[in-house]
């Protein structure tokens, strides 16, 4: 008769066994974790749209939740391996550690991001000037901001940089004020000059009525008298009226006779011989 071997019997029950009551517990709990993670992200998004929340912090809300839900069901698969809970969420507490340290300046640009999704300087869609870049704001990610500037370049910004530059948003307000200067002789007739500079903005019907441009002596500049107007429009006017309104009133003062003057200085020799 043929022996038994009992060992090799016993040692492929016990191989049986764990793999019955532990590994395939913990596969099962890695897929329903990424399964759970997957149907939960489209349900949760739906929920907070009907909240005031903008479109960037509801993705990442949904993307924090997503790893949240996998890393529980990474330590849960863990657990039924029979690793320690406690050893393993320290463990991770100090991997993470590490990693905060090694990646301090994507933290940094983390918790900008938070404040921006938080405290709204920007929205999605808004004209802003930052870090020497204007454009519109293109997407909020993780760790940057995409901008699209007027020529269709494509600039990523980090978040933090962002909020130590500050920001200029010219889409909070629905109207702007236009600062101009324009530079006339001093031989011209300063009302004059005034007087046609009003008419120019009161035929461009993107000037708003109220309130009042004001048209003012500014400087008196060395070789010029600097006179400011102050025409307020709307936002979505403010670029298209700035290219050529500088045009339109050239055009107007030299019609009317007042010198756009070039910037002059005058220079007097001393004779050392008569001394």
């Amino acid at each position: 008769m043929l022996g038994i071997d009992w060992q090799n019997i016993l040692e492929s029950q016990e191989i049986f066994r764990y793999l019955l009551l532990r590994l395939l517990p913990a596969i099962i709990v890695l897929l329903l974790g990424r399964w759970f993670s997957r149907r939960t992200r489209p349900i949760l998004r739906r929920a907070l749209q009907r909240t005031e929340l903008t479109p960037s912090l509801i993705n990442l809300t949904g993307t924090i939740v997503n790893y949240l839900i996998l890393l529980a069901a990474f330590i849960l698969a863990l657990s039924f391996l029979g690793a320690p809970t406690t050893t393993v969420v320290t463990t991770i507490g100090i991997v993470v550690v590490i990693l905060g340290i090694a990646l301090q300046a994507s933290l940094s640009n983390f918790a900008a991001t938070v404040i921006f999704l938080l405290f709204k300087p920007f929205e999605l869609g808004d004209l802003i000037e930052t870090c020497g870049v204007m454009g519109r704001v293109q997407e909020i990610q993780l760790f940057n901001t995409v901008l699209l500037a007027a020529n269709n370049k494509v600039h990523t910004l980090p978040n933090s940089k962002i909020q130590d530059n500050g920001v200029t948003n010219y889409s909070t307000k629905d109207t702007l004020r236009v600062d101009l200067v324009f530079s006339i002789s001093y031989s011209d007739d300063v009302e004059k000059a005034k007087q046609v500079m009003a008419n120019v903005l009161a035929a461009d019907g993107r000037v708003l009525p109220d309130p009042e441009p004001l048209i003012f002596v500014q400087t008196l500049g060395e070789s010029s008298v600097d006179v400011a107007v102050r025409p307020f429009v709307r936002g979505d006017d403010y670029w298209t009226f700035m290219f050529d309104v500088v045009g339109r009133m050239k055009q107007a003062l030299e019609a009317a006779g007042i010198t756009i003057p070039f910037p002059q200085r005058d220079v007097h020799f001393k004779n050392e011989a008569e001394n």
